[in-house]
Parts: structure tokens; C-alpha cells; sequence
């Protein structure tokens, strides 16, 4: 056993710590089987949200799915897939920081599951134009906002460019929903 005001330890059974002098409390003084039984039957407390550090976590999932999004593209490989992944990382980054997900929390997430996948969409067509257009020397940030004048003059099939965005969006509607799904069972 140990004191609760101290942290040495100390037999079970006294009334005052040996090293502090100070009263132990009875629960502190009970053998431990005692204690093991009250602290069984103890009730459960629920853990409180922290916004903050949720938003903190959730832009943290959101940033990781977009990686997932451009490194899945530039492998080649259907990046839509990955909508899943960012969907799951959000929400699960706003939980596992914020400690709960509340409606205040599923609502910023899935406002970050809205707006990252089409941020990182376009990122990844500003990749493949600096590097087409290498060139020109544009820098990524010029190569990110000609990405609507490309899908606009054509130089960008709109088709392909649509197509890839909303298979995106499909895997990630999929992810929130089978999360959320399984957050609240």
C-alpha cells in the first residue's frame, strides 16, 4: 500500500503515514481484496471532450489521408481508395484526441472530409503539371492554382478529373459512415 499524500509505502491497516504523519483514509487503510472489490464496483467515468485537441487530431487524420491520396496516385495505383483511409484517420484522430465524439465533432470532421480530399486532389494534379511543365519552372503553388484553368481549357480532361474527385468522395462518405457506424454501436 502506499500514502496517498507521500507515495510511500506503507503497511495496510495504520491510521497515519509513517513518513508524512499525515491521516490515511480508510479506503487507503482496507486490505486489498477490499480495495479490489470497491474499485470494481466503482462507476465508470466517462471521458470529457476536448475540441481542440479533437480538431488538433482530426487535421492531423485529415493530413495523413491526404498523404494517402497523392502517394497512392503517384504509385499509380486508384487513389480512391484512400478517401476511405483519410475518412477513418479524421474522425478517428478527432476521437483519440478529443477523448469523445460528439455531434460538435463529427460535424468539423466531416467538414474536413469534404474540403481535404478535394485539397489533396488538386495538390496532386499541381504535382503532375510542375512536372509536365517542368519547363516552365512553375512553382507549386502557381502549378495548384492553374489546376481549374487546365480542367477548364481542356489540357485537364474534365471527365478523368471529375471522375477521380468523386470516387474519392465515395470511399470517403463510405469511411465516415461505417466509423461512425461502429463509434456509436
Amino acid at each position: 500500500m502506499v500514502c496517498e499524500h507521500c507515495g510511500n509505502p506503507i503497511p495496510y491497516g495504520i491510521t497515519a503515514c509513517e513518513f508524512c504523519g499525515k491521516e490515511v483514509s480508510q479506503e487507503t487503510q482496507q486490505a486489498p481484496q477490499q480495495q479490489q472489490f470497491q474499485t470494481q464496483a466503482a462507476p465508470i467515468i466517462q471521458k470529457r471532450e476536448n475540441v481542440a485537441a479533437g480538431v488538433v487530431g482530426a487535421l492531423f487524420g485529415a493530413v495523413i489521408g491526404a498523404a494517402v491520396i497523392i502517394l497512392l496516385s503517384r504509385l499509380g495505383f486508384v487513389a480512391s481508395v484512400s478517401g476511405l483511409i483519410l475518412a477513418i484517420c479524421t474522425l478517428k484522430g478527432y476521437e483519440l484526441l478529443g477523448g469523445e465524439l460528439s455531434k460538435k465533432g463529427i460535424i468539423i470532421c466531416l467538414i474536413l472530409i469534404i474540403i481535404t480530399p478535394y485539397m489533396a486532389d488538386r495538390l496532386d494534379w499541381a504535382i503532375l503539371i510542375k512536372e509536365s511543365y517542368a519547363e516552365y519552372d512553375l512553382t507549386l503553388g502557381d502549378a495548384f492554382s492553374v489546376v481549374p484553368d487546365f480542367v477548364k481549357e481542356g489540357i485537364i480532361e474534365k471527365g478523368t478529373y471529375l471522375k477521380s474527385l468523386l470516387m474519392i468522395y465515395a470511399f470517403a462518405a463510405l469511411g465516415a459512415f461505417s466509423t461512425l457506424k461502429s463509434l456509436f454501436e
